[in-house]
């Protein structure tokens, strides 16, 4: 019983191990960057992007060389932060026709 414990323990703590490394080895620094910069260019293109979101990718595209799992960390978060900028874009423009006085 023991030894099926420890199997199946170590089992848990590989495949933990393993999930944790598995967005590193397919996205590599510069696609996560270039997703960030397209997402980013998507929104500056419809006048929402976020100031803080260019920043971001001049930090990441800065570490790129030097630490490549912050650069990663910090191009994932541009890419969120023009994401988010864009929903919120779309959700003003669903709520602002219902908050004129017809």
């Amino acid at each position: 019983m023991k030894k099926l414990l420890l199997i199946s323990t170590i089992t848990v703590a590989f495949l933990a191990g393993c999930a944790t490394n598995y967005p590193m080895a397919t996205n590599s620094v510069d696609s996560a960057i270039a997703n960030a910069q397209a997402k980013y260019n998507k929104a500056h293109s419809e006048m929402v992007a976020w100031g803080m979101t260019k920043k971001t990718i001049e930090k990441a595209k800065a570490l790129a060389k030097t630490n490549p799992r912050k650069a990663i960390a910090l191009a994932n978060e541009a890419a969120y932060e023009a994401d988010t900028a864009l929903a919120q874009s779309a959700q003003y423009e669903k709520i602002w026709r219902a908050a004129v006085p017809k």
